[in-house]
């Protein structure tokens, strides 16, 4: 038995598998851009006249609050200071606890770490 190739069938069925395998390739995959490291930076001013002694950081909601931003640092009245609060979930929002020297305690709900890089703290 002989088998007869014919050049243009040949070819349209290589067309045809060539064309089926284009459709049915997935597009490469384009990685997200790569966000900050998680640690958002903000200067805290302290515009009260009591120096502030510890901050704390929780998520926006949550009584999850971390260690003191500050640690050694004491934000005394007119002094700025840089804090670092991580982020890794990319949350942004938060709830900001402020120790003062004088005892009290003022909270500051939602602020936005992501469009916050400076905040100026009064009671």
């Amino acid at each position: 038995m002989r088998v007869h190739f014919y050049p243009p069938l040949v070819a349209l069925a290589w067309g045809i598998v060539a064309s089926a395998q284009a459709q049915t390739a997935t597009p490469a995959q384009t990685p997200a851009p790569v966000s900050n490291s998680g640690v958002h930076v903000m200067k805290l001013t302290n515009s009260d006249k009591n120096g502030i002694s510890a901050v704390y950081v929780s998520p926006a909601g949550s009584s999850d609050m971390s260690d003191d931003l500050l640690g050694k640092q004491v934000a005394d009245p007119g002094k700025t200071v840089n804090l670092k609060v991580k982020d890794p979930q990319g949350t942004c929002t938060f709830d900001l606890t402020f120790l003062l020297n004088s005892g009290k305690t003022v909270v500051k709900k939602d602020l936005n770490l992501c469009q916050t890089t400076a905040y100026s703290f009064t009671p």
